[in-house]
């Protein structure tokens, strides 16, 4: 029914603590496909170990490094089950995990809009200590967007999805670029369907300095073209209220900026006729203000 999707890169250090809990879980009714994109480290063998050892069926998968997302689309096209949950390989599993998500299955299985459940994710820091989160009180049938604007819960979720689904909305591909976000996908999923929200935990992750969290402007930066359509789409998406549309047209504007030299296609491209008027204003403002400072 499910596979547990892992994307990797260069993080053989940290799978091992992942694949353990894979071992520890109540139920092993679950394959683990593991899409190792690009990595230059010892995972393909740590991954023949985990596959002589473990009593559940593991897939590997080895591709030139092209990013996360890249390897998204390429598990997309290798899931044969009808759900799928991705796991990072620096995050790992609760003990019952796989249980809860068969049990709260049951509740979406035969819904057309609903496409999968999405489970907060209970962060932690180097010293185990978890990071203050605001808890779902009970369950809530939204999509991110509504999440997000409705009920004002901004947080990581685990996504466990429809298959059939989500091999719909590919990840868009920039020749050069090896990242994108994951809100990309999202945005489109949020005007057709919507996700069971969960109270329960069923993946820890742990903040590192080297994910992606803590880096994500300079790479938002280097990935300019992937950035400034995930932006423009927020941007231009009437779902999210006006305010925070302003926040995002300027960071279209900022990245789109970075490959695009052009101020009317630039313009051209925002659809709020608001929106076109807020940014001119803005540069307007700012104009101004270096004039007389």
């Amino acid at each position: 029914m499910i596979t547990i999707f892992t994307p990797t890169y260069n993080r053989a250090y940290t799978l091992s603590k992942l694949f353990e809990s894979l071992q520890r879980q109540t139920s092993r009714d679950f394959e683990w496909l593991i899409v190792d994109d690009g990595s230059s480290d010892n995972t393909e063998e740590l991954v023949d170990y985990f596959s002589k050892n473990a009593d559940f069926k593991i897939i590997y998968i080895y591709q030139e490094n092209q990013g996360k997302h890249v390897a998204i689309n390429t598990a997309l096209k290798n899931i044969q089950t009808p759900y799928f949950l991705t796991v990072d390989s620096d995050d790992y599993l609760k003990n019952n995990a796989v249980d809860i998500v068969y049990e709260k299955l049951t509740v979406i299985k035969d819904s057309k809009t609903i496409i999968g459940l999405a489970s907060p994710i209970e962060m932690i820091n180097n010293q185990g200590e978890a990071f203050p989160n605001k808890s779902l009180q009970s369950e809530i049938i939204a999509s991110h967007n509504e999440m997000a604007y409705e009920h004002n819960v901004i947080a990581e979720f685990s996504l466990i999805l429809k298959t059939s689904v989500a091999k719909k909305y590919p990840y868009p591909i920039f020749q050069g670029e090896k990242f994108i976000v994951e809100s990309v996908i999202s945005n489109r999923m949020d005007n057709n369907f919507k996700l069971l929200h969960i109270t329960s935990s069923i993946v820890i992750g742990e903040y590192r300095s080297d994910g992606l969290t803590a880096q994500i402007k300079k790479i938002l930066s280097n990935n300019s073209k992937g950035a400034s359509l995930a932006y423009n789409e927020k941007m231009n998406n009437s779902n999210i209220p006006f305010a925070n549309r302003k926040s995002f047209v300027k960071n279209y504007w900022d990245y789109e900026s970075l490959h695009n030299k052009n101020f009317l296609l630039k313009l051209k491209k925002i659809s709020s006729i608001r929106l076109k008027i807020y940014i001119l204003f803005y540069f307007i403002n700012r104009i101004m203000k270096k004039t007389f400072s």
